[in-house]
């Protein structure tokens, strides 16, 4: 069964996603037996490290002269050199082996993790930075966690996220309510796909286990403090990420990119 991990990895003017691609493959690769890593970039990064097996180049830019690149996202589901994919993000780590994961996943043609855990594993369905998602009726759904295999369903949802994101002005004034997104956010997109193609959600499949740890404030309801980061300590012991004394055990999506240098210098 060819199966692997796949992501967009696009530096910008403040962020080195090659060294952060680097990192969550590597992380990927202590846990997991079952670990090809793809990842697809622009014709400006470069990217070369033994810890990625495949890097793949897009044609086209689309997100050139944005400040946040979404507006590729969607090619991840068009271009993954695999027939059974786990589509990442770069900010990312991985905690724990997910080998078992395929038993399950394989099954399906595409699974979302919806909702989100905290550092203490309890699992967050509010949507403090989703203001516009009830009005709009979308499912939480995380994208930077999301499994597909090569199928005519996954392919007709990835062509319509291809087009509300190349038709992102249109779909934000005239599809959705309330929302004022510059760019095309992944996690809108994505949601707003499903919703169009899956109305009552009756292939919608929600795992308890496949889903993240989101490492946002109100996330994980540290509004009160200045540092997310500082007040947790983050600490690496024999690879495992500790979150103020909680072991973690879900994929960790860190958001701050300088996450990694604090992590690393509490390794024992």
């Amino acid at each position: 069964m060819s199966r692997g991990f796949v992501w967009i990895c696009q530096n910008n003017e403040t962020t080195d996603y090659v060294e952060l691609s680097i990192a969550l493959a590597e992380s990927i690769k202590r846990f997991n037996r079952y670990n090809d890593v793809c990842v697809i970039t622009d014709k400006k990064t470069k990217v070369n490290s033994k810890a990625i097996d495949v890097v793949l180049q897009m044609d086209e830019d689309l997100s050139e002269h944005h400040e946040i690149k979404w507006a590729n996202e969607y090619k991840a589901l068009l271009m993954s050199p695999y027939k059974h994919s786990i589509k990442l993000a770069a900010d990312m780590l991985w905690t724990q082996n997910t080998d078992w994961w395929w038993n399950y996943l394989w099954q399906y043609n595409i699974i979302f993790s919806v909702d989100c855990y905290n550092y203490k594993n309890q699992l967050v369905k509010d949507k403090p930075y989703r203001p516009f998602h009830d009005a709009n009726f979308l499912q939480n759904i995380y994208s930077d966690l999301t499994y597909f295999r090569k199928s005519q369903q996954v392919h007709e949802f990835a062509r319509l996220c291809q087009d509300l994101t190349t038709n992102w002005d249109y779909t934000r004034e005239n599809i959705l309510r309330q929302c004022h997104d510059t760019y095309p956010s992944t996690d809108i997109i994505y949601a707003l796909a499903q919703r169009i193609l899956d109305p009552t959600n009756k292939h919608m499949v929600d795992f308890p286990w496949f889903k993240i740890i989101h490492n946002k404030k109100k996330i994980n309801q540290l509004d009160f403090v200045a540092d997310n980061d500082a007040y947790l300590m983050p600490v690496k012991v024999d690879g495992k990420i500790i979150h103020s004394g909680h072991a973690l055990t879900r994929p960790l999506h860190y958001v701050n990119k300088k996450y990694k240098d604090r992590l690393n210098a509490r390794i024992f």
